[in-house]
């Protein structure tokens, strides 16, 4: 049912996690703590997945609630990020690159405004989107109370500064509360759009809307269903697939907190689902939201997409809502959620959801989760990790620092443990173009076994309960070794598949490519897919 085991500990809290291309680390941002392990009082650092060593960096900026994605060269951006605090200066119209050679966060440019909790969102043309509330004074507030109408388009081939697009007003005000968006890339290009109870599909280079979503007001249980910060659920897109010719898109959102939710209310116990069907014309045939009934209750949870196209729902609690603290400093999460469940998209409705291994380390608001080269998830982070209340026949392990919680740990999930039937890469090419052809040599320990799947796999880049860069992209398989013509003269195996069709499908960029035998994936390599 899954392993949990303990990686390490980090010099800072995983606030925000983003997979670093081309290695084994995962970078980490947080907001100042006092009670760093190393008595330091660096913001940022990167954890090697493997060996768990952790090496600070420097930056001059407040970097809590701040978005991250990738520039096509596998550069990890961070735009965006907090007020001044702790000594870091105002952080919000921050655009940041991270330079591995000298270990540090570097400024290339300005936002025009300031965002705070920020989606991040890379285009197919290699430009980022920016988008959420702008507090003031770092933003415009309007006298009708809706907050900033602005989203920003930053190009990384121009990086000084930004293009301002302005949502529509009946967007903002139907989002309610904070404006922190689920925002996919649908291969037609545009973009899909969701926040709280409300949502779009709007063109990204122009902000002008497609069409308006579907809402699951009319579906009885779901009434009064929040998703977004403080309510705060989990979303992602599931795979896009060769036997629909990319053409079938599929939403899933995951758990939240009622309208009505303060410290100590149960949390939702849904998952909801849509699916989007583009037509030839490149209009969309759009489905209505199934509710489904998830094992157990959950807020800030974090979804990740495992190579199999199922998804991890971990982390997060029972009770509650996002949030520092109530007046006196307990915590607005209560009772934590230590049970992951994995959802199969490919079963029958009603047997979707498996409850896994439990865990032991509460990890609640600005905890995060990552899939590491190996197909495991790797956890990190927790604020509030002594203010929370427990039901007293349950066990956990408190958090050895207090408030923070710096433990880092990897969790398998079962299919890792299915060693026989882990395709092993040999030898692939570090590069795919569009439609391009490519092999790939491999191994795996049954003899009986074959590849019947490959996958890319865009890198992790989490916080406040969305991975808002994690995307699935299935390969076509031309050729496999279904017979013994196709055994290298090392024993190596191949399989040929073709590249991703255009860049709405999988935008250029670092992807982990990944080999499955039925339903158990192999370890990973990293490949960009690039323009031809």
């Amino acid at each position: 049912m899954g392993e949990f085991t303990q990686l390490g500990r980090s010099n800072c809290v995983g606030v925000q996690l983003a997979a670093v291309p081309a290695t084994d680390q995962f970078l980490f941002m947080e907001r100042p703590q006092s009670n760093h392990p190393d008595g330091k009082h660096y913001n940022a650092g990167l954890m090697d997945s493997v060996t768990g060593e952790f090496t600070n960096l420097k930056t001059p900026f407040s970097m809590e609630n701040c978005g991250h994605s990738y520039l096509e060269n596998g550069t990890v951006a961070i735009l965006a990020g907090h007020k001044p605090q702790s000594g870091y200066v105002e952080g919000r119209r921050a655009l940041q690159v991270l330079n591995l050679q000298s270990r540090t966060l570097d400024s290339v440019g300005s936002l025009q405004f300031g965002h705070w909790l920020a989606t991040a969102t890379r285009l197919p043309n290699g430009m980022i989107t920016i988008m959420s509330d702008s507090p003031a004074p770092v933003g415009p507030v309007r006298k009708d109370g809706i907050k900033n109408p602005f989203y920003e388009l930053w190009d990384p081939a121009n990086p000084a500064t930004t293009t301002v697009f302005q949502l529509e007003d009946v967007f903002l005000s139907n989002t309610k509360y904070f404006y922190y968006p689920f925002n996919f890339i649908l291969p037609t290009g545009d973009m899909f759009v969701w926040s709280n109870k409300y949502g779009q599909i709007i063109n990204p280079l122009t902000g002008k809307k497609v069409l308006v979503l579907p809402t699951w007001k009319d579906i009885p249980q779901a009434k009064g269903m929040c998703t977004q910060y403080p309510f705060s659920g989990t979303a992602a897109m599931l795979p896009l697939r060769v036997a629909s010719n990319y053409t079938e898109v599929e939403i899933m959102i995951f758990g939240g907190q009622w309208s009505y939710g303060w410290v100590n209310t149960t949390a939702v116990d849904l998952s909801m689902r849509l699916k989007i069907k583009i037509l030839p014309d490149g209009t969309y045939n759009v489905g209505k939201w199934q509710a489904e009934t998830m094992p157990s209750p959950r807020v800030s949870g974090t979804s990740l997409l495992l190579p199999n196209g199922m998804v991890l729902i971990i982390n997060g609690a029972k009770r509650g809502l996002l949030g520092d603290a109530v007046s006196g400093g307990g915590a607005m999460l209560n009772e934590p959620n230590l049970s992951p469940v994995l959802y199969d998209p490919l079963a029958a409705e009603g047997s979707r959801y498996t409850e896994l291994a439990r865990g032991s380390i509460p990890r609640l608001l600005h905890s995060t989760a990552g899939l590491t080269l190996n197909g495991t998830a790797i956890l990190a982070g927790g604020d509030r990790s002594s203010r929370y209340w427990m039901p007293a026949d349950e066990s956990y392990s408190a958090s050895p620092t207090g408030f923070a919680e710096y433990r880092v740990e990897l969790f398998a999930p079962p299919q890792v443990f299915d060693t026989q039937h882990r395709p092993a890469i040999m030898a692939c090419p570090f590069s795919i173009g569009f439609r391009d052809v490519m092999s790939i040599a491999y191994v795996i320990p049954d003899g009986t076994a074959r590849v019947t799947s490959v996958v890319l796999i865009a890198p992790s880049s989490d916080t406040h309960t969305f991975n808002m860069h994690q995307r699935i992209v299935e390969l076509e398989i031309l050729d496999s070794d279904n017979d013994n013509n196709h055994v290298g003269v090392d024993g190596d195996r191949t399989v040929t598949v073709r590249g991703p069709p255009n860049a709405n499908v999988a935008p250029p960029g670092p992807y982990m490519i990944f080999l499955l035998s039925g339903r158990t994936w192999g370890p990973a390599q990293w490949i960009s897919v690039v323009r031809n």
